[in-house]
């Protein structure tokens, strides 16, 4: 009778560790087998809340974050792993590497023996085809941009043999080996066809047959229900073995519990309903820290977040495919406007966003990296625009916008009010609220704000696809490794999150032609000093033309259970589950 109780006695979101030698693996153990340092024990199924359903379950065209935090190292993996904690790039799918001392020629050497979620074998072949479809325009893929050369070629791949891939690069790219970690590997027999069809960018869609989701990770698709959850098992032909030889994952399941509501998400957390949340929202930590010794579970301070919050105007300048302006004409000429976006900077009452919004658990920014970013930050780049209206009023009333007629609003030149709508993630209450008090600044000097919050979802494809935006309170998630050439996708305007106006063919002033010159040549080079001076010089930019307003920086705080073991949380994504394959429960 003990032993029955003992057994079901409950805890929690999950089911214990069942102790079992042998969950289901598949054939035998690849020949490669990757060997990690952690012992565990199998059984028992995780739930990690999120708060967004993934656009996709594509790899290779889907890398916004309610995507990658399901799909990227849980039903994917790369060439080359890095360790959140270490910092530092490691074997992975490549159980090696080499590159010639100038740089230019990289040789991988494959794991022999892998094979895929639906039990194919996987070989350099895939490798070739993965990055194909990089490579290729029409899958829009944002790792493409930190792939280009400055004649806007792709860096030669061939395959040596069937476990070993070489790529010849045509000048220094200072971080290839980081750019080959975001390269998730997707099978070419099940995709090939769809490629070359043109029909890859529609390829595992949400509603695709689970099976049809194939993978390297730890774990496969079962099931997808919107606005519910995601299930996942086993991959039962995984490639690494746990330091005592046992094959891993060891749990049989994870499921990513979709809690669109901050506060539902932080409850679930207290009431045990999940066993992690990641990016507790400042808001909410004391609540969370509260019910840690009730709930069986830690609150952990990281410190700093490097993800920034912002406000972006739409600049696009271009018309759209039924030949008209994608932002009203009279507006654009505001938003392109150095001065008005310097002026709203101004407006911005920083201080008091830290202390309602985030709770007093953040830092103002001035420019693009928080100082958390240790190697990239220099405060000197930053030009400091502390909460002044009178300066604010002043620059505005510099081209040509002042209150004309004495009603308190401000007008331009032609005598239209300024009044724009804000988009905000209306799933985040600091998004909205940092919305509700840049509307209440900007209304103490004349300025309409009509806050409009939104799904996150529609706030992506409004900056990435469809542009019909006026402006947005967004943040950027810093790749990993943090560095300048991870976030060109962000910094530069040829991007696909280049949140004021994505995606430009060409650069649209000066200033952002200049800015991708900088970029492109600290891609180019492998000196850490030369680096961060091109950079520097580019953040100086940054910082003058404010393609985006940069607010602040969230510190990082996390929860998780108590009973997962070799928990190693980070502020790196995935924070707290970026080693899924090793984490078991330990009672």
């Amino acid at each position: 009778m003990l032993i029955v109780m003992s057994g079901c006695k409950g805890g929690g979101a999950a089911a214990g560790p069942s102790g079992k030698p042998d969950p289901g693996f598949i054939g035998d153990l690849p020949e490669d087998a990757y060997v990690d340092q952690a012992s565990g024990v199998y059984g028992g199924t995780l739930v990690i809340g999120t708060n967004l359903n993934p656009k996709s379950f594509n790899p290779i065209t889907q890398v916004e974050a309610s995507t990658s935090w399901i799909i990227t190292n849980v039903i994917y993996e790369s060439l080359v792993g890095f360790d959140r904690v270490q910092q530092i790039e490691t074997p992975s799918l490549a159980k090696s590497w080499e590159s010639t001392p100038d740089g230019l020629t990289w040789t991988f050497h494959l794991r022999k023996g892998v094979k895929w979620s639906d039990g194919e074998p996987f070989n350099a072949d895939d490798v070739i085809f993965t990055f194909q479809t990089i490579y290729d325009p029409q899958s829009v893929s944002s790792y493409r941009d930190e792939l280009v050369q400055n004649d806007g070629s792709m860096p030669a791949i061939e395959k040596l043999d069937d476990y070993t891939v070489r790529f010849q690069l045509k000048q220094v790219n200072a971080i290839f080996l980081d750019v080959v970690l975001d390269g998730f590997l997707v099978p070419k027999h099940k995709w090939e066809k769809a490629f070359e069809a043109g029909n890859f960018r529609q390829s595992m869609a949400l509603n695709s047959n689970p099976s049809d989701i194939v993978g390297l990770g730890p774990y496969r698709l079962v099931s997808f229900s919107p606005d519910q959850r995601v299930v996942l098992e086993r991959n039962p032909y995984y490639w690494k073995v746990d330091k005592d030889g046992k094959r891993l994952p060891y749990l049989d399941r994870v499921i990513f519990t979709i809690v669109p509501n901050a506060n539902a998400w932080a409850l679930k957390m207290q009431s045990g309903d999940i066993d992690m949340m990641q990016l507790i929202q400042a808001n909410l930590v004391d609540q969370v820290m509260a019910d840690q010794g009730k709930g069986d579970y830690k609150v952990y301070d990281l410190g700093p977040d490097l993800p920034a919050a912002y406000i972006a105007f739409n600049r696009d300048n271009l018309l759209n495919a039924d030949g008209k302006p994608y932002v009203d004409p009279v507006k654009l000429k505001w938003f392109r406007d150095t001065k008005f976006r310097q002026a709203i900077s101004y407006a911005i009452d920083r201080d008091a966003m830290i202390r309602t919004a985030f709770n007093g658990r953040a830092v103002p920014l001035w420019g693009f990296d928080p100082p958390s970013n240790k190697r990239w930050y220099n405060e000197a780049v930053d030009i400091k625009r502390p909460y002044d209206p009178e300066k604010a009023k002043e620059l505005l009333k510099e081209i040509g916008i002042t209150d004309r007629n004495g009603d308190g609003h401000l007008e331009d030149a032609g005598g239209h009010p300024i009044r724009f709508t804000l988009n905000v993630n209306s799933a985040n209450v600091i998004r909205v609220n940092m919305g509700a008090l840049i509307q209440q600044n900007l209304a103490k000097i004349g300025i309409t704000v009509d806050l409009q919050p939104i799904d996150q979802n529609i706030i992506v494809s409004k900056m990435q696809e469809t542009h019909d935006f006026e402006a947005l309170v967004g943040y950027w998630q810093s790749g990993v490794p943090p560095d300048p050439v991870e976030d060109k996708d962000v910094i530069m305007p040829s991007g696909t999150t280049y949140a004021s106006f994505s995606r430009q063919k060409e650069p649209s002033t000066d200033w952002e032609r200049r800015l991708t010159e900088l970029i492109q040549l600290c891609s180019a080079t492998s000196d850490m000093p030369t680096r961060q001076k091109y950079y520097w010089d580019a953040m100086r930019i940054w910082s003058e033309e404010l393609p985006e307003i940069d607010l602040v920086a969230q510190s990082c705080f996390v929860a998780a259970k108590n009973r997962i073991g070799n928990f190693k949380p980070s502020p790196l994504a995935n924070f707290t589950y970026w080693n899924l394959y090793e984490l078991y429960f330990t009672r």
